[in-house]
């Protein structure tokens, strides 16, 4: 465990991981709040333009496929040049399950037909495992595919409500190992809620909740692997 959390941090003060740790986590908060207000303003104020705001392959898709890439990219840029490190590493393979996810891993790209997925649908992403585990689970028994549904939204909640306890000790100056990787924990939460969402639930009203917590997972993740990337640097400004 130390592996993953010390090479980031060593050679920084704490005061200066404490506040960069609340820099970066307080921007990608406050993005992810005006894209939330602005996703949700738009359908209620504006509905003429929700199929272009909220369908698939829509804008705040676009959106999603847009932050994924980046995580990606500087991921990849964050090893290149400064050598490899776990959380990134992490971070840019996350990053990349999930934009082939949102492309349906190049279907939708390149024009090549996806298997059919059990009980309708296309096996296109990596989330459509999960579709198919529930459905499975469902033709044996209603209650194991709803015990799947629960075991993902403890896993999801536990993240959401770790991250939250990070951050609140990360405020009061108490921080820990966990302190740096906030960002990542509300990514997973996210993610886990909106697949939760996907394999669950056939309302439109939650589907379009769905891509708005998947837009709002990609920006967390986009701001991890720039807030590791910054702190790697300044850990070998500091090593100097």
């Amino acid at each position: 465990m130390a592996e993953f959390a010390y090479p980031i941090f060593a050679g920084a003060a704490p005061d200066l991981r404490r506040s960069s740790q609340l820099r970066f986590l307080v921007m990608a908060l406050a993005l992810v709040g005006v894209v939330t207000v602005a996703a949700a303003l738009a359908a209620i104020l504006a509905p003429g333009i929700r199929h272009l705001l909220l369908r698939e392959d829509g804008i705040v898709e676009m959106g999603t496929v847009m932050f994924l890439a980046a995580v990606v990219l500087g991921a990849g840029a964050s090893v290149l040049l400064r050598g490899p490190s776990i959380p990134v590493i992490l971070a840019g393979l996350l990053g990349l399950a999930e934009l082939l996810d949102e492309t349906s891993f190049g279907a939708r790209l390149f024009g090549f037909q996806p298997l059919p997925l059990h009980g309708g649908g296309q096996l296109d992403g990596f989330h459509d495992l999960l579709i198919l585990a529930y459905r499975l689970l469902g033709d044996v028994s209603h209650g194991l595919a709803l015990l799947l549904v629960a075991l993902l939204l403890l896993l999801s909640g536990g993240a959401v409500l770790l991250a939250l306890r990070h951050m609140a000790r990360n405020m009061t100056g108490a921080t820990t190992w966990l302190s740096g990787h906030v960002l990542l924990l509300l990514h997973v939460g996210f993610i886990g809620l909106a697949q939760i969402i996907d394999i669950a639930t056939s309302s439109r009203a939650l589907s379009a909740v769905e891509e708005v917590l998947e837009l709002n997972a990609a920006i967390l993740l986009a701001f991890y692997v720039v807030q590791m990337g910054w702190m790697e640097a300044a850990r070998r400004r500091g090593a100097r």
